[in-house]
C-alpha cells in the first residue's frame, strides 16, 4: 500500500507515462529491490492501480444503474457527477487529469481506453445489459444497445476530460454534458412528417 500511495502521489505530479520508479521508491521509503518484490515494472504498478479503479468503476456502474431503475441516462448523469465531485479534492483532480493526459487517447478511441484496464472492448455493454431497462429505448437489439453505450461513453470521457483540464469551469462542462446526454436520449432532429 505504501508503494501504491507513493505512485498516486507521483501521478498527482506527472502523467502516468512519466512516472518515475526512482521517485516512487523514494516517496515510499523503500529499496528498489522491495519495489520489484511486488511489481515487475512501472507498467505492472500502473496496471494494479487501474485494476482497482476498474473494480470501483464496475461497482459504481452497477450501483447507479440499479438505483436509477435501469435508466442508463440517469445512471450516466449520476456517474458524471460522482467523477466531477472527486475533483473537489485537489490531489484527486491532479491524479485524474494526469491519468487522462497520460492515456493520450483520441476522442473516439474507446478500445484503447478499455485495454488500459485489461477488459474487452464490449465490457461496458456486457456490464450494463443485465441491469438496463430497455422498455423506453427504440430497440433492445444488442447492436443498438452497444452503440448507445458507446455514445454515452464517448460523451462521458469527452466531458470529464474537458472538466478536469479546466476545473474552475466544471459547471459549464456539466451543462454541456447534460445537453449532449439529452441529444442522445431525445435525438437532435425534429420528427419528420410525411
Amino acid at each position: 500500500m505504501r508503494i501504491v500511495g507513493a505512485a498516486l502521489l507521483e501521478l498527482s505530479r506527472v502523467p502516468a507515462d512519466q512516472i518515475s520508479i526512482n521517485q516512487v521508491i523514494q516517496n515510499a521509503g523503500i529499496s528498489r529491490g522491495s519495489f520489484y518484490q511486488y511489481f515487475e515494472s512501472k507498467e505492472d504498478l500502473i496496471g494494479y492501480i487501474l485494476s482497482d479503479f476498474k473494480n470501483r468503476l464496475r461497482e459504481g456502474l452497477q450501483f447507479h444503474l440499479e438505483k436509477s431503475g435501469g435508466n442508463i441516462f440517469r445512471m450516466a448523469e449520476a456517474i458524471y457527477r460522482d467523477i466531477i465531485r472527486m475533483g473537489e479534492n485537489e490531489k484527486n483532480r491532479k491524479i485524474i487529469r494526469n491519468f487522462l493526459l497520460g492515456t493520450k487517447l483520441s476522442k473516439n478511441d474507446r478500445k484503447s481506453f478499455w485495454q488500459l484496464f485489461g477488459v474487452k472492448e464490449d465490457f461496458l455493454t456486457e456490464l450494463l445489459s443485465p441491469y438496463m431497462d430497455t422498455s423506453r429505448l427504440r430497440s433492445s437489439e444488442p447492436d443498438f444497445l452497444a452503440n448507445v453505450s458507446d455514445m454515452l461513453f464517448l460523451v462521458m470521457i469527452q466531458s470529464v476530460t474537458e472538466a478536469f483540464f479546466d476545473y474552475d469551469h466544471a459547471g459549464r462542462y456539466q451543462r454541456d454534458f447534460d445537453i449532449r446526454l439529452d441529444i442522445i436520449r431525445q435525438g437532435a432532429a425534429e420528427p419528420e412528417h410525411s
